[in-house]
């Protein structure tokens, strides 16, 4: 038995492993992974070559796997977005695009399962609009984040929904069940309410113990602190979720969210992702496709003429949301929204499972829903691939310059020139010369009023440059924009300041600055004529999970850009064709300043 399950834990590892390079190789790029995956496991399993097993290190794996997704999905909401979005600083607030959109799609839920009920076909119509408002989480997050669209109001709003349909659903579907099973539905209502006041209680404790002298010196001498408390915070809320009779992958959601919520160093969620993307969830989608019985899904007529109604219901109770989503998106991002939106999954099969032990719904109608729910799953995260364009569109870097001198102005000029969403800011412009014909925008207020700037978005922007003629203003704001989360931060500084080791702030020094360019000119004259002339030479970070391990010779987005040298940690590689790029790495590319920006955009995630 041992040997059986080795190996067809082997089996489904190994095919993990090649489906990426297989849809690489054939140019598939339409396809998304988690499809792939599942469409493997339907070959492997029963439905196909049975050549793997269902046995209990699988079904462990499988399980490990859809709980670690559901952390990675609550970990995913850029709750900084939702903030900057609610306080008016973007055009698209995504939490309440989300909201109307779901309460749109339950309320017409409702209507299409009471429409079923006229028709015979189910019992209970609150049960059902359960099932039919559905969204599968574990589809949505894989799919967006291979457009690199999570971090755009697009991607936000199109995973809000989800989040809060899912999570609606598993709190009504425990709470529903907790009535019809036993006599303490209250008391299951407040242990549901119990769990949410747990979030609230670890957060709270996280928060100020992750500042004490203790947790400080445990990270600098204890091995992956982090990822042992990561590991810790999941089973908990999964353990006290099961405890309170909800769901194992709301406890998930909620240990994601929170984390999310402490906003962990970027390095450190990429980590969490590999882990998570380059194991265990790949073998749930497998696992997944493993388990269907297409064959008995067939073989029941009952089910089949079931089925195109279900599947139907599925689609229409998502595009009511299309009216919502137009009013900030185009016709294309909003339809190919509802239809990735309308698949479904794992929260069917748990209903339906649940649905059938109470008698609400006939085995026939629980077949006909799985197979409803498992084309959503393969057919709508294709056609969202082909209607909404990847995330370089949506996604423009933007940078804040505080200082009216002519250093600021060339910079924003250049910046502006090669992509950059500029803005410019100082105390007094009278001196420079006449502004308006610029393509950025300067703005003239007190540099040293932090709470003014703060109003006008400044420590809302990826890089914050703090370039005034005073060394303490230049600090103070480099500071105030650290605290605040912004990820680039630079400070022109001429006295050596006093930074911490963890401190993100660069400083730029007039005269370091100087003697460290004619020492280059001397050394690497044709080098320095390269980037300070042309400008086409440039540093870029590799961010996104989609290139995780690829070769550049497969990068067709290159086109005809070069790169000259990959810094990984504190390694200088000299790549070639065969070279694989990883997560982390800092690639020195020259092109064109805007394809380089271009690139920026998709590596960086």
């Amino acid at each position: 038995m041992e040997g059986h399950a080795s190996l067809s834990l082997m089996i489904v590892v190994i095919a993990a492993f090649f489906i990426p390079i297989l849809l690489q190789r054939m140019h598939w790029n339409a396809l998304p992974v988690a499809v792939a995956e599942i469409a493997a496991g339907i070959l492997l399993g029963q439905s196909g070559f049975s050549v793997v097993e269902q046995g209990t290190v699988l079904e462990l794996l499988s399980t490990l796997g859809i709980i670690y997704l559901m952390f990675l999905t609550g970990l995913e909401i850029d709750f900084d977005l939702i903030q900057k979005s609610r306080k008016g600083k973007s055009s698209v607030n995504p939490l309440k695009v989300s909201l109307v959109a779901f309460a749109g799609i339950f309320l017409f839920s409702f209507i299409l399962a009471w429409m079923l009920s006229l028709a015979g076909i189910v019992n209970d119509v609150f049960f059902m609009t359960l099932i039919i408002s559905t969204i599968s989480v574990s589809v949505t997050v894989p799919v967006l984040k291979d457009k690199g669209l999570l971090d755009v109001p697009l991607g936000q709003a199109v995973l809000l929904t989800a989040v809060v349909a899912d999570l609606v659903t598993m709190v009504f579907l425990a709470v529903y069940v907790a009535f019809n099973r036993t006599s303490e539905g209250v008391t299951s209502i407040l242990l549901i309410l119990g769990l949410f006041l747990a979030v609230f209680l670890v957060y709270w404790f996280i928060y100020f113990f992750k500042k004490t002298k203790i947790m400080e010196k445990a990270q600098r001498e204890t091995v992956s602190i982090g990822t042992r408390g990561v590991f810790a915070l999941i089973l908990f809320f999964v353990t006290l979720s099961e405890g309170v009779g909800a769901e194992n992958i709301l406890g998930a959601f909620l240990a994601g969210a929170l984390l999310s919520l402490l906003a962990p160093d970027k390095g450190f969620i990429s980590q969490l992702n590999a882990f998570g993307y380059g194991f265990l969830i790949p073998i749930f989608f497998v696992m997944v496709g493993v388990k269907l019985d297409v064959a008995g899904l067939l073989a029941d007529t009952q089910a089949l003429l079931l089925f195109p109604f279900l599947l139907a219901a599925f689609y229409l109770s998502k595009l009511v949301m299309i009216p919502v989503f137009r009013r900030h998106f185009g016709w294309r991002e909003s339809i190919g929204s509802s239809i990735l939106l309308g698949s479904t999954l794992s929260l069917v099969v748990a209903a339906g499972a649940v649905g059938m032990d109470m008698g609400l719904i006939t085995n026939t109608t629980n077949t006909a829903l799985v197979l409803a729910a498992v084309v959503t799953v393969l057919t709508s995260p294709v056609i969202f691939q082909r209607l909404v364009p990847d995330a370089e569109t949506y996604r423009i870097a933007n940078a804040a310059l505080i200082g009216f001198n002519p250093v600021t102005l060339q910079l924003a000029r250049d910046l502006s020139r090669d992509g950059y969403e500029v803005e410019l800011y100082g105390s007094d412009k009278s001196n420079l010369e006449p502004l308006e014909r610029h393509p950025f925008r300067v703005v003239e207020l007190p540099s040293r009023d932090l709470d003014r700037l703060a109003e006008q978005g400044v420590f809302d922007k990826e890089i914050v440059i703090a370039f005034t003629n005073e060394d303490e203003e230049n600090l103070e704001i480099a500071r105030f924009a650290e605290e605040r989360g912004v990820k680039q931060v630079i400070a022109r500084i001429e006295a050596k300041p006093d930074l911490t080791k963890e401190s993100r702030i660069q400083v730029v020094s007039a005269f370091y600055s100087n003697v460290t360019l004619v020492k280059a000119m001397i050394e690497f004259p044709s080098l320095i004529q390269l980037v300070t002339t042309h400008g086409y030479l440039q540093e870029i970070p590799m961010n996104n999970q989609r290139y995780h391990f690829m070769r550049i010779r497969d990068l067709d987005l290159l086109g005809e850009s070069l790169v000259l040298r990959i810094m990984r940690g504190n390694e200088v590689i000299v790549p070639h064709g065969d070279t694989v790029i990883q997560l982390g790495d800092r690639l020195i590319i020259s092109d064109t300043p805007e394809h380089v920006q271009r690139l920026r955009r998709l590596l960086g995630g």
